[in-house]
């Protein structure tokens, strides 16, 4: 017998012909994870004003002490790349369990499209507000350009194009093209071509971050007064719509108001789901088991701490140096320091205390500042193209094991070009404005984190059961803690922006229902992808079986009783001849859910009679009819003798749709 739970995932059908060191993959990863850098640090100011510090220090506690134990134990249980998604799959079996992983891959669909417009809008505001004069030349020409094509359109199309045409949306287009043909390059999954660009862009961009933020925290320390300042304004309401008290906000209430805004500024958690699809990645030991690969665990949980350290401690110091150094105006102006401040500091623009801006940062002017813009366009470019080329792997087979048919997208490339479609629309839907897609993004982000959160606490709830347990100390206190922080900041980011809600919840009712409709048109398929035995002797026996002329297969309900019985009416009813061997099957449904399956096979001696006990059956008219067709591919055909029901048709054809019964015969 096999233990039905705890089970690791299986590793993958078809393994990653590419690993390499976990640093490498750091890199890689962190086209996504480090990007938000070029915008978290002014989306802060936005949403926080002076105090844009405290929350962003709230954001990087959730991290460390919330985030990164959450998807570290999350490696340990899903270390085959399918992440938190894939381990709710097994804590929650049936189609209650596949219902909930289509809605988390609604919400992982809706964070990795808005996790490419977004990064593409805020690229493209680097560009457009760059003040490196080669790049405004050439972006005048574009306009110049377009502006001659549109001339060209029938008038009233002219006008309808002329609503929505912007340079910032006619960039942000451009780039995601880009984007997605070099995701197309790529489109055979991460290989040692891709591993070098992404350290290249992603070395390059984090040094040059270093740079400008450590010459900012230098220039804080040399001027404490500016540091003083900013936390006498804060504690002093400084931004605040409502008087302080007499004596200043306290610690305690400043860390409050910090906790409160913490849900719209989550936008640095992005990209821990992704680091776990990328595990296959990280090259193990020799020695691993195949199903708990204990070195890749290990090294996979350093890269989320390498990168969730060098994270905080470049998110914190940047949003510290943004809000006291650049002033407020422009951190709010559209084309100065709002969605590109460190950029802004890169250029050498003005500071709060009007000092020579090569002071904060010695580098600081056109040539740094071109350096700077390139590179952050670069890696905003590039964020979510690993995303979008793991789907290649991560989303087929959720969709073929509920009943849709895959492989001919995957050999097409179908799903890069979907996504990349449902990006220009979205792009253009939102005017490429990257405040107006803040929220829907943000949404994406907390849906998986949430749904991560629940998946791991009732996992560690399953496995203290099965150890007997007492209930109360079944709970983790640790990951109901991060539910409820990450489900209540979702909620309060879904109800001011309900779009990411409404995609999400477009997808889900389109991917159920394409799902009923395949398993309706697809019933008569084989579905079948080989047994497994539970022992030897059961596998030398079904291999006697299928070299040897058993003419008379009869199927046992598994509360039919002794074989005796059923063999009585058998023979009285067909007339045969007490020499004719039969053999009985017993198959004994699994997950109907699942599509295709991979019965366990068990032969055993009842009443002198063979039984063939397959179980794992997702569907038990197949299971016979694998058995069957096995037993019949070294000798004649047998036959197969059922017992007719007199279910109602409907209900039968129902039955056997959704739950792998009813229609036997079929």
């Amino acid at each position: 017998m096999t233990e039905t739970y705890p089970r690791l995932t299986d590793p993958p059908a078809h393994p990653l012909p590419y690993t390499t060191g976990w640093l490498w993959v750091l890199c890689v990863m962190g086209l996504d994870y480090l990007s938000s850098l070029a915008y978290v640090p002014s989306v802060a100011f936005s949403v926080a004003g002076p105090l844009a510090p405290l929350v962003v220090g709230v954001v990087v506690a959730v991290t460390l002490f919330l985030a990164v134990p959450l998807f570290c134990y999350t490696a340990g249980r899903s270390p085959h790349g399918h992440g938190s998604i894939g381990l709710l799959e097994r804590v929650v079996p049936g189609w209650r369990g596949k219902v909930f992983v289509v809605l988390l891959l609604g919400f992982a669909v809706t964070d990795l499209v808005f996790t490419r417009t977004f990064s593409a809008s805020d690229a493209a505001e680097h560009l457009i507000h760059s003040p490196f004069l080669p790049w405004q030349r050439t972006l005048d020409d574009l306009a110049g350009a377009t502006d001659a094509a549109k001339g060209e359109l029938p008038t009233d199309v002219a006008a309808l194009a002329g609503k929505g045409h912007t340079r910032q949306l006619v960039v942000t287009v451009g780039l995601l093209v880009i984007g997605s043909a070099f995701g197309w390059a790529f489109r055979k999954g991460v290989d040692r071509r891709l591993v070098r660009v992404a350290v290249v862009a992603v070395g390059a961009y984090t040094i040059l971050t270093a740079v400008v933020v450590g010459a900012g925290l230098k220039y804080l320390f040399d001027h404490p007064d500016l540091v003083a300042h900013w936390w006498e304004g804060v504690r002093r309401g400084a931004g605040r719509a409502t008087p302080p008290p007499p004596g200043g906000l306290t610690t305690l209430a400043l860390l409050l108001a910090a906790a409160r805004l913490f849900p719209h500024v989550a936008l640095g958690l992005s990209g821990y789901e992704l680091t776990l699809a990328a595990m296959p990645l990280i090259r193990g030991k020799p020695g691993d088991h195949p199903a708990r690969p204990a070195s890749r665990i290990r090294r996979a949980r350093w890269m989320l701490v390498t990168s969730a350290g060098l994270m905080s401690v470049l998110l914190l110091a940047s949003s510290l140096v943004v809000t006291i150094l650049i002033p407020a105006d422009a951190l709010t102006t559209d084309g100065r320091a709002q969605n590109r401040a460190l950029a802004y500091l890169a250029h050498g623009g003005k500071l709060t205390n009007d000092a020579d801006p090569a002071a904060a940062v010695p580098f600081a002017g056109p040539a740094f500042g071109a350096a700077y813009d390139f590179a952050t366009v670069v890696v905003l470019t590039l964020a979510g193209v690993t995303i979008l080329i793991g789907t290649r792997e991560f989303i087929p087979p959720y969709l073929h094991r509920l009943g849709m048919d895959w492989t001919w997208s995957r050999r097409l490339g179908l799903l890069m070009y979907l996504f990349t479609a449902l990006k220009i629309i979205v792009t253009v839907a939102f005017r490429a404005d990257v405040d107006a897609q803040r929220g829907a993004y943000l949404t994406g982000v907390l849906a998986l984190f949430t749904g991560a959160s629940l998946t791991a606490a009732a996992d560690v709830w399953k496995r203290r059961a099965a150890r007997g347990r007492w209930w109360p100390l079944r709970l983790s206190f640790l990951f109901t803690l991060s539910t409820v922080v990450f489900a209540a900041s979702l909620v309060a980011v879904a109800v001011k922006h309900p779009a990411a809600v409404r995609m999400a919840g477009c997808f889900v009712v389109v991917l159920l229902g394409t799902s009923m409709v395949t398993r309706f048109f697809r019933t008569r398929e084989y579905r079948f992808e080989g047994f497994d035995f539970a022992d030897d002797e059961s596998r030398a026996v079904f291999h006697d079986l299928t070299h040897n002329s058993f003419p008379m297969l009869v199927p046992l309900a598994p509360d039919a009783g002794p074989p005796a019985l059923k063999e009585r009416g058998i023979r009285e009813t067909h007339r045969l001849p007490a020499d004719l061997p039969v053999v009985y099957i017993r198959a004994v449904l699994g997950d109907p859910s699942e599509f295709a399956h991979r019965p366990l096979v068990t032969i055993s001696h009842e009443d002198e009679r063979y039984v063939v006990t397959i179980s794992r059956c997702s569907s038990i008219p197949h299971a016979i009819a694998a058995c069957a067709l096995e037993i019949a591919s070294a000798g004649p055909v047998p036959e197969v003798h059922f017992d007719w029901s007199t279910q109602n048709p409907f209900t039968a054809n129902l039955n056997f749709v959704l739950f792998g019964q009813g229609n036997v015969p079929w």
